[in-house]
């Protein structure tokens, strides 16, 4: 467990050097291996069906709730405004997971997806967005 935390540590500290962590959104970094310090910088957008789409997710701020939601969409011609919800899954934080969050999840289908993270005290506004193609 302590591997682990140091592990964190040290990917926050390179997300807060080589990106845009200082600006008031969160990011999410895509990869189809689980995100590593030695793998933070390798972003991947486009994945084969099936294969595991790993994210991370790193907060603009201390998350104060205990709880966030992700959810996943992809743009279509069907649904409303182009959108159809795929999947939406609620986590809770633990205390030393405060600035950050990560996992997995796969699809078989193509197209453009969108995850965007809402912390549960404001489902308006997301703490980040970002997307990713499945091919």
């Amino acid at each position: 467990m302590k591997l682990r935390k140091i592990v964190i540590i040290a990917i926050l500290f390179l997300c807060f050097i080589f990106t845009a962590c200082t600006n008031e959104n969160g990011i999410i970094l895509f990869n189809s291996t689980p995100i590593t310090q030695n793998n933070v910088l390798n972003d991947k957008k486009v994945f084969k069906q099936g294969e595991r789409v790993y994210y991370l997710f790193i907060a603009p701020q201390k998350i104060q709730n205990d709880f966030i939601r992700v959810q996943v969409f992809t743009i279509t011609d069907k649904g409303h405004l182009g959108e159809e919800v795929i999947r939406t899954k609620d986590y809770r934080l633990m205390k030393d997971e405060r600035y950050y969050h990560t996992d997995y999840f796969t699809f078989w289908e193509s197209g453009k997806y969108v995850m965007q993270i809402f912390s549960h005290d404001n489902f308006t506004s997301p703490l980040a967005v970002n997307y990713f193609y499945v091919q």
